[in-house]
């Protein structure tokens, strides 16, 4: 098991694991036989000069990096912590040709200790404004999993940007005991990547209504996660 405060402590041991991490997920993109669906909605998207809002569930979090490409389509800004967690996860953000910006919300147990999340979002806005991609994990950083926030909403309600539901799994990976039951994928396995493109949020949409479209968002990001578990032949759902 990892020391996570021996390797919090030290920077020289962040960088050796952030660049064993970067090795590792490269490796297994490479040697993943990825089956697509949705490429041809992805694909306008791309070409499209329009912000867009990337969402997938935390618990696939290590397989984002492979379902975007670095040219003929927006540059991606991902959201890391101002923690020493964080600072790993920016280098390999940002190894993966990925913006990092940097903040994440207050804990509910010390709502006043500032994690630089409202600065951090004044930051998303301007990035989608310039017709960028920012990558959410709708129900980070700390669950309950599969719970969708409304965070990617609002930030697409505010600034026009499309909301893409993401989906990835491959057939072979680590499950992790976290409270997401994250998925590390291993190499030499099939892997599955599947878009769905929603219309952005209605700038005046607001109660039950928003509510509404939250729910249908969630409802969109389960379903394209269950049918990439279920091209690889993946167990569907989390486990208990």
């Amino acid at each position: 098991m990892v020391d996570k405060k021996k390797l919090a402590d030290s920077p020289w041991l962040r960088n050796l694991f952030s660049d064993a991490l970067i090795a590792y997920l490269s490796f297994c993109y490479a040697t993943t036989r990825w089956q697509k669906e949705g490429v041809e909605e992805i694909e306008k998207v791309w070409a499209g000069n329009q912000p867009v809002v990337l969402m997938f569930w935390h618990e696939r979090l290590h397989f984002g990096h492979a379902s975007w490409p670095l040219v003929n389509a927006q540059p991606v800004a991902v959201l890391s912590s101002l923690s020493k967690f964080g600072d790993m996860i920016a280098r390999v953000n940002e190894h993966f040709g990925r913006h990092t910006i940097r903040g994440s919300s207050a804990k509910k147990s010390d709502p006043a200790k500032n994690k630089g999340g409202a600065q951090a979002f004044r930051d998303l806005l301007r990035w989608l404004r310039a017709g960028n991609c920012a990558a959410t994990t709708p129900d980070g950083p700390r669950g309950p999993a599969r719970n969708m926030t409304e965070g990617s909403l609002k930030l697409s309600q505010v600034t026009g940007a499309v909301l893409v539901c993401l989906g990835q799994s491959t057939k072979n990976y680590m499950q992790l005991g976290t409270w997401d039951r994250m998925r590390l994928p291993l190499p030499f396995t099939r892997g599955a990547m599947v878009w769905r493109v929603m219309a952005p949020v209605p700038a005046d949409l607001e109660g039950e209504a928003f509510e509404t479209a939250r729910l249908a968002a969630q409802a969109l990001l389960n379903e394209v996660t269950a049918r990439a578990d279920e091209i690889v032949g993946a167990p569907q759902g989390l486990p208990k």
